[in-house]
């Protein structure tokens, strides 16, 4: 019993961690063709950010590609990491992150520090191999 339950621990830290390295790519490359592998094809994404960006609403899968890639083209990342001191918290259906987000708007050209919570859940489809992806379902994020 004890390596079943080893086994599924170390299966999910696992698709865990890659899911994070592709979205610290994403931000730190300001990379929007990593978007659609981290965002459901099929399912409705909230993102709640403050100002300079200040948006808050549900958007569509094509909807919430379109928001992200405008965020990440009108602002330029100067660091992002998600944050080790905070413990992943984990329910039945998702685990929250936190992660840690500078960026310069290139509107204004003013620095901005920003806490970003990512929702992220396995999605429904399975993948070629039989196992399940993690896409985000919420973005919200406190500004410093």
């Amino acid at each position: 019993m004890n390596y079943v339950v080893s086994s599924v621990v170390a299966f999910a830290l696992a698709v865990l961690s890659q899911f994070n390295v592709s979205l610290e790519r994403c931000f730190l490359q300001n990379n929007t063709a990593l978007l659609p592998a981290l965002i459901s094809s099929n399912s409705p994404l909230l993102v709640t950010l403050p100002e300079p960006i200040q948006i808050s609403d549900c958007f569509s899968s094509d909807q919430s590609y379109l928001v992200l890639k405008n965020i990440l083209t009108s602002n330029s990342t100067i660091e992002f990491f998600i944050d080790p001191a905070n413990q992943l918290v984990a329910d039945r259906r998702g685990i929250i992150i936190q992660a840690r987000w500078s960026f310069l708007n290139k509107d204004n050209g003013r620095k901005y520090l920003f806490w970003l919570y990512f929702y992220l859940t396995p999605e429904n489809q399975r993948q070629r191999n039989g196992t399940s992806k993690l896409i985000i379902k919420e973005i919200r994020a406190e500004r410093h």
